[in-house]
């Protein structure tokens, strides 16, 4: 009875440690959507940086 509760412990645990992992990759893409998307916006600010120095001097 003790190895078979040992046994499911164990499967619970792995099933868990899992579930886990699987939570840290979806964590990592989605910090590397945001990394992408701060440059996009950080680029698109020097853009409109740019535009509106030449507009001014128009």
């Amino acid at each position: 009875m003790e190895k078979t509760r040992s046994k499911l412990n164990n499967v619970a645990i792995e099933g868990r440690i899992q579930a886990l992992k699987d939570e840290n990759e979806c964590l990592r893409m989605e910090i590397d959507y945001l990394k992408k998307l701060k440059a996009l916006v950080q680029k698109e600010k020097k853009l409109q940086f740019f535009l509106n120095e030449k507009a001014h001097r128009l």
